[in-house]
């Protein structure tokens, strides 16, 4: 598609006079992929919209860094995604563009000087720094702290729009990084709820049913719910989805399924089978997999950390539990097992809050509403620059 710089004005579905050119750069990785299938679907019935989605994946060609010296993630996403918005730009100015997460802006700054941008992110930096070791991460000293945060304030500032996941990363980016709270908008990646729904009729006779669903099984807690489960014999049993939980395959209770791909039949059947979720996380941000069980309408077992406050609340849908404390998990699990009755208005509960706040349908719709209005606010006199100054040897303007 080459894209075109003269759009229809209107922000209504189906009225333009041609459809409105958005790019969308995405990052690629465990809940970022199913972000991606999920803005796609919905992009399908959205008329006005023609678009362009380029997928910035670890290890390929598009995201490779010849430098070894420079081959970490930010370096390769950055550069990446700044190479392939250039192509667009090189055949016509999109009307909007959509970043996810920061880590691919970084690079792109005066891009977004030029063309109405909206970046989005599930966690800042500083954020991700409050939970370094659960994701193997170490920060470095004052200086490169101090730089790090620099690189991600200026990109942030340069976008028109920011959308995060949570209140929690809204609070950082706000607060942290210093972007007008006026421009930050908290919206969920949101879930299919048709497809991920509760059960039809009664649970099938047998012991308490756990479900696990998580990319990095150490951070996810995943240990800590095998051991828990070690200490509740043969009244629960626990279905685990993830890739990297081969070594705990035979344990008593436990059935590993390594190969689920996401949003298909086999997961959600195992959705609708189970009867608690359980994700302790160590560290993590707004993870998809609790807002599937939600929608799932299951009670949620977690921690207390990042934006899972959000997800689930202590006694209303769900059960808060201590990091790295097995046995206390094992109680809460006992307690649930106890009492179908709170698990039911638990489950309840769960699905009321992902009708509300995490339906894909409206949330994917309120990002694409957003890039509408930028669009046409910048067809309507108020330009962002021209698309050729993206390629002058010029000095970039500062932040302040």
């Amino acid at each position: 598609m080459t894209l075109n710089s003269h759009r229809g004005g209107s922000t209504g579905s189906g009225t333009s006079a041609e459809p409105w050119g958005f790019v969308f750069a995405m990052e690629q990785a465990l809940g970022h992929v199913v972000h991606t299938a999920n803005i796609e679907r919905v992009l399908r019935g959205e008329h006005d919209i023609s678009p362009i989605v380029i997928r910035i994946d670890r290890g390929s060609k598009r995201g490779s860094v010849r430098n070894w010296a420079l081959a970490n993630w930010s370096v390769e996403a950055s550069l990446a995604t700044r190479r392939e918005l250039r192509a667009q730009l090189s055949v016509g100015r999109p009307d909007a563009i959509f970043i996810h997460t920061q880590v691919a802006s970084l690079l792109s700054r005066r891009i977004m000087r030029c063309v109405p941008t909206v970046v989005s992110l599930d966690a800042t930096p500083l954020n991700f720094d409050t939970m370094a070791d659960a994701y193997r991460h170490r920060t470095g000293n004052n200086a490169v702290e101090g730089a790090k945060t620099w690189i991600n304030r200026r990109a942030l500032r340069a976008a028109s729009e920011v959308v995060t996941w949570s209140r929690w990363a809204r609070a950082s980016v706000v607060g942290d990084y210093d972007v007008p709270p006026d421009r930050v908008h908290v919206i969920p990646p949101g879930v299919d709820l048709h497809r991920f729904r509760p059960r039809d009729g009664a649970r099938d006779a047998g012991p308490l049913r756990l479900l696990f669903v998580g990319g990095d099984f150490e951070r996810k807690g995943g240990r800590d719910v095998v051991e828990a489960v070690s200490h509740l014999g043969p009244s629960v049993e626990l279905d685990v989805v993830s890739g990297s939980a081969a070594d705990v395959m035979g344990a008593p209770g436990v059935r590993v399924h390594g190969a689920v791909a996401p949003n298909s039949d086999e997961l959600h059947g195992l959705y609708r089978k189970a009867d608690v979720f359980v994700l302790p996380s160590r560290g993590d941000c707004s993870p998809l997999a609790v807002a599937e069980a939600l929608a799932s309408g299951l009670p949620v077992i977690a921690s207390n950390v990042g934006g899972l406050p959000e997800l689930v609340v202590d006694g209303l849908n769900g059960v808060v539990v201590p990091i790295g404390k097995p046995r206390e998990l094992a109680e809460a699990i006992r307690h649930l097992a106890a009492e179908p009755s709170l698990r039911a208005a638990m489950g309840e509960r769960s699905r009321s809050l992902a009708v509300a706040e995490h339906d894909v349908e409206t949330n994917c719709r309120a990002i694409l509403d957003l890039m509408r209005r930028l669009a046409c606010s910048s067809r309507a006199g108020h330009p962002m620059g021209n698309a050729d100054d993206e390629f002058a040897p010029t000095v970039d303007r500062t932040d302040g």
